[in-house]
């Protein structure tokens, strides 16, 4: 066993030995098995909570140390659905038409973000529809790789 070898074995007896030490000496912290979501969490020296929600009948065998702590539920920490707002995208149905497209439609072809989207628009606003590709070649960030990608997902009119 060379010297690497030893550091190797040295380091994992010594993360053994942390992890036993952590598991089984009693200071207190929550093991899996008896932690539970309904568990009451007591946070000190934290400021009253301002809600006037009930605390569950389930929690209230947990007080609080003193007048500055006090008592969290996890339930009270999960957002409600109400609460809870994903941004839907919107479809793009492809092949996406250059000359009506929106920055967000032109930002569902691959390889064109928002800033590449906004040039576009502001070529079309100032030149006119693109009536061919040789037109958006000439939008400052389009090159021969990237127009033969983007070529297949749009159509002129």
């Amino acid at each position: 066993m060379n010297a690497s070898e030893k550091r190797i074995l040295k380091l994992a007896i010594l993360l053994f030995i942390i992890g036993l030490t952590v598991r089984y000496l009693p200071w207190g912290l929550p093991s899996i098995e008896t932690f539970e979501v309904g568990d009451a969490i007591v946070v000190a020296n934290a400021p009253p909570v301002a809600s006037s929600a009930a605390v569950p009948e389930a929690d209230t065998s947990a007080v609080p140390f003193n007048d500055t702590d006090k008592v969290i539920t996890l339930t009270d920490s999960v957002p409600k659905s109400s609460e809870h707002h994903r941004k839907t995208k919107k479809k793009v149905t492809f092949p996406l038409n250059i000359n009506t497209a929106s920055a967000d439609d032109l930002c569902a072809i691959k390889g064109v973000g928002p800033k590449l989207a906004e040039k576009i628009i502001e070529r079309r606003n100032a030149s006119g529809p693109f009536k061919d590709p040789s037109d958006l070649k000439k939008v400052h960030g389009i090159g021969k790789k990237k127009l033969e990608n983007m070529i297949q997902l749009i159509i002129f009119d």
